[in-house]
């Protein structure tokens, strides 16, 4: 499959910039849905194994694409259970961001509070700046036994460094939420200890869907602590017992019909590469970027394509954000506007059509009152 054709598989209204937040549903992955949909309603003979076999399927394809193997890969609802499960199975210090999206400290400090100070985050206060390698290095210490960092910023859109990272922190594991990059950077997961992403956003694959990958050195370092039926074994006739692999960071069966929207999702991207998805969302920011100079909007998010992925951050003269998200209203453009910026996020599926009514909007806020 080839780029074009990759981006014809998705229909999203004209004027959409609104990928960081939730990535409009592929054609194809609706489809699946009605497939599985109809397999659930009839349920006829044999129906249960091919729901079965999801929970296999996604995990080959999610291997495939963050250098794992399917064992060291389990399936999630969402990005935050899966930091969840590996807060509360880590032990010692843990370097994180206030600034980073709540799911990270929040975890982190949920599981400090339940095992009595066995997890304890170390916090680089708000407003310190990007996770950045060097600040990442000062801040380690002898009792720091994990770094948690996202891979691309939400407020920001910095794409962190990982292989740089990796070499900073040496043999501590190294936590990553994938949510605001999976799908559209070609990262080196390999040299993460552990991977969590959800696809409602840039896979385009809907709520209730997501992943988490596990490195050997995590799965012998952490301890599955919210193992449910699922995640256990030996039941009903013994003690239940942990899973061996990543199959113990489960509570509960995950719906098969979201595993299979989250495959089809990972099925395409692999078909396409993830090399020209970035590509072309990278074509894209530089159109937004080129835009948002045209008409003088300060552009607060990295201009480096190593630092960046598709969200692009726009900073209004002070007083000016309503002006700008009442533009984009009036031509129908979708995007986040809070705490003073506007932030716009691009896809492969962004066509120029959707970049004139942007750049319309640009204008007629420019020369608003």
């Amino acid at each position: 499959m080839n780029i074009a054709e990759y981006a014809a598989g998705f229909d999203e209204e004209s004027g959409y910039l609104d990928h960081a937040a939730f990535g409009p549903v592929q054609t194809a992955v609706l489809e699946e849905q009605r497939v599985l949909g109809t397999i659930q309603e009839r349920m006829r003979f044999g129906a249960m194994e091919t729901l079965d076999e999801q929970d296999a399927r996604v995990r080959t394809v999610a291997a495939r694409l963050v250098g794992r193997r399917e064992d060291q890969v389990v399936s999630q609802t969402a990005t935050t259970p899966g930091l969840l499960h590996t807060a509360f199975g880590l032990t010692g210090g843990v370097l994180v961001a206030a600034d980073e999206y709540p799911s990270l400290p929040l975890a982190l400090a949920s599981a400090a509070s339940a095992t009595g100070g066995r997890v304890q985050p170390v916090v680089v206060e708000s407003g310190a700046g990007w996770m950045t390698p060097s600040l990442v290095r000062e801040r380690l210490t002898d009792d720091v036994t994990a770094v948690a960092v996202s891979l691309v910023d939400w407020q920001t859109g910095y794409l962190a460094d990982l292989a740089a990272i990796r070499e900073v922190i040496g043999d501590r594991l190294l936590v990553v939420d994938a949510i605001q990059g999976f799908g559209v950077v070609d990262a080196p997961y390999e040299v993460a200890d552990v991977v969590a992403t959800g696809g409602q956003k840039w896979l385009h694959a809907g709520w209730g869907t997501g992943f988490v990958a596990f490195s050997d050195r995590a799965l012998n370092r952490l301890r599955p602590a919210l193992s449910g039926p699922h995640g256990t074994t030996g039941w009903p006739t013994e003690v239940p017992s942990v899973k061996p692999g990543a199959a113990g960071y489960q509570m509960t069966r995950v719906d098969p019909v979201a595993q299979a929207r989250m495959a089809v999702s990972l099925e395409r991207l692999v078909s396409v590469g993830v090399g020209a998805v970035q590509e072309r969302v990278a074509d894209r920011v530089e159109r937004v970027l080129d835009i948002a100079d045209e008409f003088g909007l300060s552009v607060e998010s990295s201009r480096d394509p190593r630092e960046r992925a598709g969200i692009v951050v726009l900073r209004p003269p002070q007083g000016r954000l309503t002006a700008l998200s009442a533009a984009l209203h009036n031509h129908g453009v979708t995007a986040t506007t809070r705490l003073g910026v506007a932030r716009v996020s691009v896809f492969a599926s962004t066509t120029d059509a959707t970049l004139d009514v942007f750049r319309d909007a640009c204008l007629s806020y420019a020369t608003m009152q």
